[in-house]
């Protein structure tokens, strides 16, 4: 598979393809990525299977915990990537040769890997934790990468082999909403999959996946959100409380910072005894994976490339709005912002 469009030597050789299969033999591979998946999630982790499958004839297994609510989300599971299997808990890992997490990694707090045991492959493409990192027989973390759905472009492109539209589509969504469509965070390898991708995919089933019909507590969700945003300066935040779902967060931060004089936004609130928030930046001087982890410090775990972060706090009892207002408050630090804020949609707006 050639890219036709740009040219950027790609980095997977002979020699890694190599160490791969070396890892992953003979099979069967277990998949796994991060709670409560995303599309670059559910495209690059099947990508990583119908590799093993292509290339060496390896079987493979495709296992994700927590919710996949979205309406977009839910369309791609269905459509693009009906393997995925939901399991509250991991399946026994005797059964299989080898268990590789997919965009994301050991001790990134957002997956249920457990902490006593070294996955045999991580790929991903978010800020690396090196210390868990060095015991894995094989790593492939490059931050500078837009989605973790190019790194697995790439492996095709390596080996030749053409992804079927159904894996292009998904692919080409996955490196799509990571990278707001190449304007936030990416590169050249993320342009040459992008345009090589949009020649591949099935355009029926792309339009299915973007206009997904969308339930009605979304818009009560989505006027929450807006009553409840309150703008600082340059950042804005809202604090939704208990959530019907948790990666609502993510859905509303997304809208929060299309704001013309926002710089940052922070979104947070509380699913099953868990504080979720989620960082949108406009800012080149720092990553928003370093923003949020100093956000949550000796809190709970964060982790984001570029633009983009989320993170995860534990609750005990009824304490959500307390930390909440404690990582709110930090944010606002870290933006330099003081005072009270005021109400983003005024008595005259509404």
């Amino acid at each position: 598979m050639r890219s036709v469009l740009l040219e950027s030597e790609n980095p997977i050789s002979a020699l890694r393809l190599e160490q791969l299969h070396r890892v992953v033999s003979p099979g069967p591979v277990l998949i796994l990525t991060h709670d409560n998946p995303d599309p670059d999630s559910l495209a690059s982790g099947i990508a990583l299977g119908e590799l093993l499958s292509s290339a060496w004839q390896i079987e493979y297994r495709l296992v994700f915990s927590g919710l996949i609510a979205r309406a977009e989300n839910r369309a791609m599971l269905e459509l693009l990537t009906p393997a995925w299997e939901f399991r509250d808990q991991l399946p026994d890992f005797d059964h299989y040769s080898a268990v590789a997490l997919v965009d994301t990694q050991p001790g990134a707090g957002n997956n249920r890997f457990p902490r006593d045991r070294v996955p045999d492959v991580v790929i991903d493409h978010h800020n690396p934790l090196q210390d868990n990192l060095v015991s894995v027989p094989y790593a492939d973390v490059r931050p500078e990468i837009g989605s973790t759905s190019t790194l697995l472009y790439q492996y095709f492109e390596a080996t030749d082999i053409i992804p079927d539209p159904g894996l292009a589509t998904a692919l080409f969504y996955g490196l799509h909403t990571d990278t707001l469509g190449l304007a936030r965070g990416s590169v050249v390898a993320d342009e040459i999959a992008y345009f090589n991708l949009l020649a591949l995919l099935d355009r029926e089933k792309l339009v299915q996946v973007e206009q997904a019909g969308v339930q009605r507590e979304y818009f009560l969700a989505f006027n929450r959100c807006l009553q409840a945003a309150r703008l600082y300066g340059k950042a804005v935040v809202a604090y939704l409380g208990e959530m019907h779902r948790p990666d609502l967060t993510a859905e509303m931060a997304d809208v929060l910072i299309r704001l013309d004089t926002a710089r940052a936004a922070l979104c947070l609130g509380t699913h099953d005894g868990i504080l979720y928030l989620s960082l949108r930046t406009k800012l080149v001087w720092k990553d928003a994976g370093v923003l949020a982890q100093t956000l949550v410090a000796g809190l709970g775990k964060a982790g984001g490339h570029g633009a983009i972060a989320g993170g995860q706090v534990p609750l005990a009892d009824d304490e959500g709005g307390e930390l909440a207002q404690e990582i709110q408050r930090r944010f606002l630090n870290l933006m330099g912002e003081t005072g009270q804020g005021e109400p983003m949609l005024k008595d005259e707006q509404v």
